[in-house]
């Protein structure tokens, strides 16, 4: 008997299920797959570009697999972890207890689990633009919007106050400040990061502080919200990871903390929910974070490797003729801009590019920002040389286009 097989649709949610970052490597693997080699600089993966996290990190991951840590761990994590990253904290002016944090499979699936428990569909979150494109795709997911407010290069890539204080809707209920900023590099001051915590307090949102690269400064590093909103009448939730500042992005550590918990009413309890049904936050892992925290000896050396690359980076996008780049003062990312696209959008560019050249940076638009104005994101992770050669390239694109 012959039947007629059913074709299942997707959810409508994924949709507007978008992550550019690694949706463009279909491209790349194309031109690979022509037998031709791509430079990849599309993803803040240290790791593909030689470096390792520290050797104590690895003898404590081994440690803990040999003495057996590999079983179920607390939902929320370990007390000796917990313990690790209030005493860090401490160190930067900010006092929790273990019961403020929770540890999680990296600061992405802190955001996830904490959006979960915090939006309605229809709500929306105050995200920056350019952005880190996991907010817009976590909104997406729970029907929620995200509400851009931008971020202006003129500024050094930093937000407006007055854009969002036009922005908040009665629907909003948080605010995303990435800072140190993935993708822009830059860095917001105290008298800034002040102004932004009043506006939430004024307008009752949630801060979402994500800190990932708050390890990763050129220069002094700005104060943790945390610390700031100390005494305000405000939620702050702080997102950190080990991934990017200790080099163990495959390691999946990371953690949230809450400042203000009187402000949170029920939420932080429907966010212990989301991480008990996930069943436990990664054990053998965590279990390096009193080593980590403890030990960041390696910070000043790649710290100056990456200030290095970044000097190399802007010096070169700067020269050639019909592009420009602000000056990054962090992490290692810089989003370049071609001032010509010739009718194109960003992501024909950056596909001609890769065609042309085997060098793959990731469009503007996979973070938000308007398809016409010509933007990119460059990782400069790799080692000076190869970055030379992946500008060379691009200034020879750019003349003979």
């Amino acid at each position: 008997m012959m039947t007629t097989a059913t074709l299942f649709r997707p959810a409508e949610r994924t949709k507007n299920y978008n992550y550019a970052i690694r949706n463009i490597v279909a491209a790349a693997k194309a031109v690979e797959a022509e037998g031709r080699s791509v430079t990849y600089l599309n993803i803040g993966d240290p790791v593909l570009y030689g470096l390792q996290p520290p050797a104590s990190l690895m003898e404590a991951m081994a440690r803990a697999v040999r003495e057996g840590h590999n079983g179920y761990a607390p939902s929320v994590g370990t007390v000796a972890a917990r313990e690790a990253i209030v005493r860090d904290a401490e160190a930067r002016g900010v006092y929790l207890s273990p019961d403020d944090v929770v540890v999680s499979s990296g600061a992405s699936e802190a955001a996830d689990m904490l959006l979960s428990a915090l939006l309605e569909p229809g709500d929306d979150v105050l995200t920056p633009c350019p952005t880190y494109p996991l907010y817009t795709a976590i909104t997406a997911k729970l029907g929620a919007r995200e509400n851009y407010y931008r971020l202006d290069p003129a500024q050094g890539w930093t937000p407006d106050p007055d854009d969002i204080r036009a922005k908040i809707t009665p629907r909003t209920r948080a605010i995303v400040i990435i800072n140190p900023n993935n993708p822009c590099g830059s860095v917001y001051d105290a008298r800034l990061l002040m102004e932004l915590l009043t506006i939430a307090e004024e307008h009752q949102l949630v801060v979402i502080a994500d800190e990932v690269y708050c390890r990763l400064t050129y220069g002094p590093p700005p104060p943790p919200m945390a610390q700031l909103a100390a005494g305000m009448d405000v939620p702050v939730v702080t997102l950190e990871s080990l991934s990017k500042s200790h080099l163990v992005p495959g390691w999946r550590v990371g953690w949230m903390t809450y400042t203000n918990t009187q402000r949170f009413g029920d939420v932080i309890a429907a966010t212990r929910k989301i991480a008990e049904a996930r069943i436990c936050s990664p054990l053998p892992t965590q279990q390096v974070l009193p080593t980590a925290l403890a030990d960041q000896q390696h910070l000043p050396g790649l710290i100056e490797a990456m200030k290095l690359r970044a000097t190399i980076t802007v010096e070169l996008l700067n020269a050639i003729p019909g592009v420009n780049c602000v000056a990054p003062q962090a992490a290692f990312y810089v989003m370049g801009q071609v001032e010509d696209l010739k009718g194109q959008t960003d992501e024909a560019f950056v596909l001609a590019l890769l065609r042309a050249t085997g060098v793959l940076f990731v469009h503007g638009s996979g973070f938000g920002l308007n398809p016409h104005d010509g933007y990119f994101r460059i990782v400069f992770l790799p080692p000076p040389d190869t970055l030379r050669e992946v500008y060379a390239k691009l200034a020879n694109f750019i003349r003979q286009r």
